[in-house]
Parts: structure tokens; sequence; C-alpha cells
């Protein structure tokens, strides 16, 4: 049972722009489902930089995305330069929720949705743990919004 992914374009508060690599794709010169996983993990990475959130940082914690929901809407050739455009859905205690949308740069049709979810981990006690303040505040920051007057 395929269940959709809906979400508000309004969440998205970052951008990052990727070129499909001919080792990128497979036998019908299509992205595999592989490779796209893998572009979604470098924009989540390229996220989280720029949040200045570190992969484990030096109490031995950091953020596990522990499952994905994807929607593949269209495919994908080598040399399509792809926008991928993120978000954080919801921010709870201890985890919360990415979103990615991609779509093509050339004419803007979408190629993806995918929903990851997270939790903050500690490595050294093997558990999950509550997100610290400087994470969740990184984390949990509203989109832009342009107040009419």
């Amino acid at each position: 049972m395929k269940q959709e992914l809906t979400f508000d374009d309004g969440i998205f508060i970052f951008e990052t722009v990727m070129r499909v690599r001919n080792t990128e794709t497979g036998i019908g010169q299509q992205l595999t489902l592989e490779s796209l996983t893998a572009l979604l993990t470098e924009a989540q990475t390229r996220f989280l930089h720029s949040k200045d959130i570190e992969e484990i940082d030096t109490e031995y914690r950091g953020l596990i995305f522990n499952s994905m929901q994807l929607n593949i809407v269209s495919h994908v050739c080598a040399r399509e330069e792809l926008l991928f455009e993120l978000g954080i859905e919801k921010v709870l205690d201890e985890g919360g929720d990415m979103v990615i949308k991609v779509s093509r740069m050339y004419d803007g049709s979408l190629v993806a949705k995918a929903r990851k979810h997270f939790i903050h981990y500690d490595y050294r006690s093997n558990q999950t743990i509550p997100l610290n303040s400087s994470v969740k505040e990184a984390l949990d920051q509203q989109p832009f919004v342009i107040l009419d007057t």
C-alpha cells in the first residue's frame, strides 16, 4: 500500500543542488534507488553542517536517522541537476522528522519526496537521549514569512 507524502512547501529552510553522475545511473541510464538514497543522505549532511550540527560530538552523541519514507514521482537521467529542499517537520524531545523535496532545476518538476525520522543517540550508553538545547534550537527553526502590512 502506497502512502502519499504531503507537506507544506513553506516548511523548507535549506536548499542544495547536485548533478546526477553517470556512475549513479543503472543499465537504463536512470538514477538508481540506491544512488537517490545516497543523494538524500548527502543533502541531509549538508543541511546539518549548515546548522553546525556534528555527526558525532565530543560527548559521543549524535543524530541517527532510523527510518525513511520515499515517494519517487519521476525518473531522472544522468547529468540532470536536482534541487534538494529540506526542512524539519517537527522536533520532539528525543528526535523529529526531516522532510526533503527533490525537483529538476531546469523545469521545477517534482522528482521525489522523502521523510526521514531521526533520534538523538548516545553511543557510549547505546540508548536514545533527549535532544540537547543547542541541537533542538538549530533544528526547530521556522521558515521566514513576510507579513502583509
